[in-house]
């Protein structure tokens, strides 16, 4: 049985967010940064998901955060894990898992313009 791979590539349209500032004012470990969205294909939506990066270091202006992202799908859903540099772009996830027709999901999804109008991403979702 060989992997089937399905290729998405889509718009991201962010409706939700909100920055936790939890330790002292400023970025510290353990801030939070939570958002939802929706995933747009053609000019129709065809998910929506969410999740949240957590900060795990800082050193200077340099923010390292830890992110973890579930987008549901018609057919199911793909969860998704990477560490980020606060506004590096692209970010390339890990993804490390799914439910429906993506329950043995692997491979890896790529987001550009992260938190813009123009945020898209492409996932190769090996099944």
């Amino acid at each position: 049985m060989s992997d089937e791979v399905d290729i998405l590539e889509l718009a991201v349209e962010n409706t939700q967010y909100q920055a936790l500032d939890l330790g002292q004012p400023g970025p510290s470990l353990g801030d939070m940064d939570v958002y939802s969205g929706n995933a747009i294909q053609d000019g129709r939506r065809v998910g929506q998901g969410g999740g949240s990066c957590q900060v795990l270091y800082v050193e200077g202006d340099k923010v390292t955060m830890q992110c973890t992202i579930t987008m549901e799908l018609e057919n199911g859903s793909v969860t998704m894990q990477s560490l980020w540099a606060r506004g590096a772009s692209p970010l390339d996830m890990a993804i490390t898992g799914g439910t429906g027709d993506y329950r043995a999901a692997r491979g890896t999804v790529r987001f550009w313009d992260i938190a813009t109008p123009n945020e898209r991403v492409r996932a190769e979702i090996i099944r």
